[in-house]
């Protein structure tokens, strides 16, 4: 959702930009010629003085923004997904916690630790920690060998993070490709 609010803001403000240009190119234009440079807005303003507000075009463009702003309102109210992982603390009046990247970074460092793994990816979730390694040979029974170092090393660093919550490893090693 903060990308979709970052991009919602740019526009917002590249239009209010371009509109606060459009509004001063036009007071001078006004202010000099007597008449508009870029938008035609005397023949709205002249649209405006004939139309009332029970008009049917003023009635459907109400409900079009109202529509737009509820959708905006729901989409900011909803709640963000939580990334947050708690943590055994000592002392009730301290709330420690670990984010889901911090964990698969966590799983991540672990596996370099084990001798025969020459790379790893990891991701996690707040239920699930999924790792998945390269070994440093290209037979696959080698490989398959390495699974439970890893899963040793991998579970013994979560662990040590000492979380609310223990979330459920998987672990898969695959041989290297060249």
């Amino acid at each position: 959702m903060r990308i979709v609010n970052r991009l919602l803001a740019f526009i917002v403000a590249v239009a209010l930009l371009g509109v606060s240009v459009i509004v001063i190119v036009e007071i001078i234009g006004y202010a000099i010629n007597g008449e508009s440079v870029l938008v035609p807005w005397m023949t709205w303003e002249q649209w405006a003085e004939r139309t009332h507000f029970n008009s049917t075009v003023i009635k459907v463009w109400s409900i079009i923004l109202i529509v737009a702003g509820a959708i905006l309102l729901i989409a900011e109210l909803k709640p963000r997904r939580v990334t947050r992982v708690g943590l055994q603390s000592d002392s009730r009046a301290t709330d420690t916690a670990i984010t889901t990247k911090g964990i698969a970074a966590v799983a991540k460092a672990a596996t370099s630790e084990v001798d025969g793994i020459g790379d790893s990816s990891a991701s996690a979730s707040r239920r699930r920690v999924s790792v998945t390694a390269t070994s440093a040979t290209k037979d696959k029974t080698d490989a398959q060998v390495l699974t439970a170092p890893v899963t040793t090393a991998v579970q013994t660093r979560l662990d040590s993070l000492d979380m609310q919550q223990q979330p459920r490893l998987s672990v898969h090693v695959k041989p290297r490709r060249r």
